[in-house]
């Protein structure tokens, strides 16, 4: 312990006599670290961050696999469960302790200044029981509060809705809260930080019970909500004591064979699947996409620490040839070969630390700048990205990794010299010849190549980027934006409703600077309610593969607002009412799907379980329904005079920039219902950001990281090749003496970095391409192995070896021999 804190003083000495070396070594690492850091931050809070509740490792989400249904969009295979399958798994299982229904909605929060809409979830009565959490304040649902449909109005908050909405205040417990035009009775707060059991749900949360649900659910949802064919339910349950997660899959899919032969024709082809609440959190179809980008954003960052850490590497070595004559003398004095490598290591730990603290510095802020970009759906305190004890760890054990990665080589090399030589030479350097320093070459090889899979990535995602931002929608994509509303939420029964939704557009047509305006259930890009599609002469009972399809009841006008043009066919009517013939449109890629080489016009469908035939009247073009970039999924258009839908969409197209005209019309709608929560109201092109977000910031981010290892790149070749020079001096020296041309010492310079350089990128290609292929699923339009990026890459560090190569060349050229001979 004494030679430890020994070679601690004698450290800290070391690298305050060379404040220059340390500031560019502490500086070099705490880029590296701080990057790491920064993204390891957003990766443990969305991913690695366990959710506050007891025990996490013992909760599963329960999910529908449905082997006779193909679903036409977002590669979705977890479906959740019906309602009425949910509570049969509750009484039969034998393997969960507990199991919770959970089914997010929105209510409208009215008795303020104006009524406005909060995010909610109808909840079984034992959802914090089987959580494991206990009440901040109050208490939470007693066992019977889920059992008297439409009379248990009582609800728990979240901590972050108690503390911003009612200032904290305990007096709020007991009294109510006016959700959906219902009084509901406060009865508890859920503990701090907790908001559910999604990472991306709102911090701000209301939960009822399910028994609720007349009151909140409207329309398909509340007419369908015991259906068993109706996937309209989470399930989180919780494993006994010693059953493991396939165990317990296993016995609950005995009961999903029950319940097939018990509900043939709801439960046909259907089984259940079991997923760990700790991936279940981000999505259980969307954690293995999530997981992907952050493994490829750690890759890269992971990249940039290691050209860093051969950065230091070569300076390192490039000390031990300036401090051999120190080693050989305290090697002469007795000091073992371990000892010195000690030494050596203590130095480079110290650097580490420095430069781990600098990147922690750096990560802070550069966390807080990060997340200031942040979409707009995401609110401030939706995700914890606290430098907690798992960040803290992390970048202690980089920092400790990185010294001993780094510290190495060089600690090995200068533990080895050759006392005789250096003290007959007196520490002078001499002409040790160009193709002997392998290990510093070797590094800067390295180097290049991890900069080549840096770049080559950033260069996948900018062309990637760029083509996700040329994409046609398919719909107007600047004059237009839309609000949201539901009509449910105040009870409206149909006829008003109807009359509601055609006065709205009236009022929105008749406010200047609208152009037209149309009524959908969907927002562009927000996906849609989706039921199962049997062409004609078909249906479950013949063994016909149904399609899942996404559906959006529309308003005459509608195509037009959007601007979605009719390929073949006619648009709806007001005359298309209840007692006429069903119809439908559908877009380009129902047709295709259902009625391949046929002309789709005239052809009817059905929905799973309804035997009520819909004619498909227009065909329109395709156009984004759920994400930018997707394979256009199939969608049914139909008549809302015939398919009443009372949370609604009005989607206005503008004469000039939209901003300018959603006061107006808000206000028009407002004033037919003052009582009416508009929400979501947002432009078009405010929508499209959102959705190219993730691509745009990906593409932003390893473009930065991308460009740093480039730098650090550069650098290494640069060092290496100004050090070869300093070393061979009396070399060049000789050279020159003998004749050599300045075109020749340039050649012999520039020739020998663009060998290491040719050597690293053919390296950093063959590992690029190894991995790259990884990313295909993350990509628009491009392929993992596009020639352009390669060949951009390729030349981008060609162009910039050379000018790192350049500097220490010319100054080879300038070697007088004369010079160069007397100072050897």
């Amino acid at each position: 312990m004494e030679n430890f804190w020994q070679d601690v003083r004698h450290g800290a000495r070391v690298l305050r006599k060379s404040p220059s070396f340390s500031l560019v070594a502490v500086l070099s690492l705490a880029l590296g670290i701080g990057a790491n850091t920064t993204i390891f931050t957003v990766v443990n809070a969305i991913l690695l961050h366990p959710l506050p509740v007891k025990e996490i490792s013992q909760l599963v989400e329960l999910d529908t696999i449905d082997a006779k249904t193909h679903v036409g969009f977002a590669n979705a295979t977890k479906l959740g469960l019906s309602f009425g399958n949910l509570q049969d798994y509750q009484q039969q299982n034998e393997v969960l302790s507990g199991l919770t229904c959970i089914m997010p909605t929105l209510l409208t929060w009215s008795g303020g200044a104006e009524p406005r809409q909060v995010n909610a979830q109808m909840v079984s009565a034992n959802y914090f029981d089987v959580l494991g959490l206990q009440p901040a304040a109050g208490r939470f649902f007693l066992p019977d509060e889920d059992t008297k449909l439409s009379g248990n109005n009582v609800a728990v908050i979240s901590y972050s809705f108690w503390a911003n909405k009612l200032g904290s205040d305990m007096a709020q417990i007991g009294k109510t809260l006016t959700l959906n035009a219902m009084p509901y009775t406060v009865i508890g707060v859920a503990p701090k930080g907790f908001k559910g059991t999604f990472t991306f749900g709102s911090a701000e949360q209301i939960w009822i019970p399910t028994s609720m649900y007349p009151q909140v659910v409207t329309g398909f949802a509340k007419e369908f909500f015991n259906d068993r064919r109706f996937l309209n339910a989470l399930a989180v349950g919780r494993l006994k004591q010693g059953i493991g997660l396939n165990q317990a899959e296993a016995s609950l899919k005995t009961i999903a064979s029950r319940l097939e032969k018990e509900y043939p024709k709801d439960n046909a082809g259907r089984t259940i699947a079991l997923t760990p609440l700790t991936e279940a959190a981000v999505g259980a179809n969307l954690h293995d996409q999530i997981a992907l980008a952050g493994t490829m954003m750690m890759t890269v960052v992971g990249l940039v620490l290691l050209i860093a850490c051969a950065n230091l590497a070569n300076l390192l070595l490039a000390r031990a040839a300036q401090r051999e004559r120190e080693m050989s003398l305290r090697a002469a004095l007795g000091a073992s070969r371990q000892r010195l490598i000690g030494q050596m290591l203590t130095e480079c730990t110290l650097l580490s630390l420095l430069g781990g603290a600098a990147g922690l510095a750096i990560a802070y802020a550069g966390r807080t700048l990060l997340w200031s970009f942040r979409p707009p759906f995401i609110q401030q305190n939706d995700i914890d990205l606290s430098l907690d004890s798992n960040v803290l760890i992390f970048t202690l054990g980089i920092s400790l990794v990185t010294g001993l990665l780094f510290g190495v080589a060089p600690a090995i090399k200068a533990s080895v010299p050759d006392l005789a030589e250096t003290l007959k030479l007196g520490g002078r350097g001499g002409s040790v010849g160009w193709g002997r320093n392998n290990l510093r070459s070797l590094l800067v090889v390295s180097e290049i190549a991890l900069s080549v899979v840096a770049l080559v990535g950033a260069g996948l995602f900018i062309r990637s980027m760029r083509d996700a931002q040329k994409m046609d929608p398919g719909f107007e994509s600047k004059n237009l934006f839309m609000l949201a509303f539901d009509l449910g939420a105040l009870h409206y029964d149909e006829g008003r409703g109807q009359q509601f939704l055609r006065s709205a557009v009236e009022r929105a047509n008749a406010t200047p600077g609208v152009k037209a305006s149309a009524i959908a259930s969907d927002f562009p890009l927000g996906g849609g309610l989706a039921r199962t599609v049997f062409p004609e002469g078909e249906d479950e009972a013949t063994g016909y593969r149904g399609t899942l399809t996404q559906l959006d009841d529309i308003s005459p006008g509608y195509f037009e607002a959007l601007r979605i043009p009719l390929i073949r066919g006619r648009l709806f009517t007001d005359a298309d009412r209840p007692g006429t013939t069903t119809i439908a449109i559908i877009n380009e890629a129902m047709a295709k799907k259902f009625w391949p080489n046929q002309d789709a016009l005239g052809k009817r469908f059905h929905f799973f379980g309804d035997t009520m035939l819909r004619e498909v009247v227009g065909i329109a073009r395709n156009s984004v329904v759920n994400a930018i970039g997707e394979v256009p999924p199939p969608l049914v258009y139909l008549p809302l005079t015939q398919d009443y839908a009372p949370a609604a969409t009005l989607q206005v197209q503008t004469a000039g920039k939209p901003e300018a005209v959603i006061a107006g019309v808000r206000a028009q709608i407002q004033s037919l219902e003052p009582n009416l929560a508009i929400t979501n109201v947002q432009t078009i092109g405010e929508i499209i950001d959102q959705g190219l977000w993730a691509p745009e910031m990906g593409a932003a981010l390893l473009t930065l990281f991308g460009g740093l290892a480039l730098v650090l790149a550069a650098v290494g070749v640069y060092g290496v090749l100004a050090y070869s020079v300093t070393q061979q001096t009396r070399e060049i020296g000789i050279r020159m003496a003998m004749g050599a041309e300045r075109a020749d010492v340039l050649g012999l310079v520039v020739g020998q970095g663009l060998k290491l350089t040719g050597v690293g990128l053919a390296a950093g290609i063959l590992v690029a391409l190894a991995l790259t292929r990884k990313l295909s699923s993350l990509l628009f339009g491009v392929s993992a192995y596009d020639p352009l990026t390669y060949a951009s890459v390729i030349l981008v560090l060609v162009f910039v070896a050379l000018l790192a190569c350049y500097i220490p060349a010319r100054r080879a050229t300038r070697v007088d021999p004369l010079v160069a001979l007397r100072y050897e």
